[in-house]
């Protein structure tokens, strides 16, 4: 049986999402529908639907008046999303590893992912970049996974697009050592069975990404809520 065909509101969801973690949709832009419709070539309604959707995850504010903006998020947003993130991926990996999950076939896919990451980030290129970010994903989307919660999955997944959201990537400032080095713990701890140092590794890899974004000029970020 072959797959159901994302709708055309679900296809915009996508796109914009992947514009808003990529940066070319910007934090406070203001998002048209009638101009994101004619720049998808679909009509408003689905699009309509897609910012909605986006607000309900957190990347947008105000689809409610005329129109949406890209969400900027404060230094107390930061301090929730990592809180949130840190959480729910060490329960899901101290269950996972507990339960017996991480398979031969989760290891290797792991690995995979974790393979192409540096692939991409080795490349130096935007495009690079952009398929590094969707990897990063795919990697701590794994980590979760670990923990068979759907409930938790989905909450997760909201804060992991929301993180990627305020990195403002670039080939500049994502550290190909740094993510090699921390993803490259993690995925050794779980394939060494050893439940204590893969919630050490992903403790610390949280932790380090939550300060980067913390040790930043105060102008970068808005005062307000």
């Amino acid at each position: 049986m072959s797959a159901k065909r994302p709708t055309l509101a679900e296809q915009a969801y996508e796109e914009l999402q992947d514009q808003i973690v990529s940066g070319r949709l910007p934090a406070g832009r203001r998002l048209l529908a009638d101009q994101l419709a004619d720049s998808l070539a679909i009509s408003q309604t689905p699009v309509k639907e897609a910012l909605a959707r986006l607000e309900q995850v957190g990347l947008v504010e105000g689809t409610s008046r005329r129109a949406s903006v890209v969400r900027r998020f404060t230094f107390q947003d930061i301090e929730e999303i990592y809180e949130a993130r840190l959480l729910l991926e060490v329960q899901a990996i101290g269950k996972g590893l507990a339960a017996g999950r991480a398979t031969p076939e989760f290891l290797d896919r792991l690995q995979a992912v974790f393979d192409e990451q540096m692939r991409e980030l080795s490349l130096q290129t935007e495009q690079g970049l952009a398929d590094a970010i969707r990897l990063d994903r795919q990697f701590h989307e794994l980590l979760v996974g670990l923990g068979s919660n759907h409930l938790i999955a989905d909450w997760h997944r909201i804060a992991l697009r929301q993180t990627q959201a305020i990195r403002n990537y670039s080939l500049a400032s994502y550290s190909i050592d740094r993510v090699r080095r921390e993803h490259g713990a993690i995925v050794e701890a779980i394939r060494a069975g050893d439940a204590d140092r893969a919630v050490d590794a992903i403790r610390f890899h949280l932790k380090a990404s939550r300060e980067e974004f913390l040790s930043r000029p105060p102008e970068e970020f808005p005062t307000g809520p």
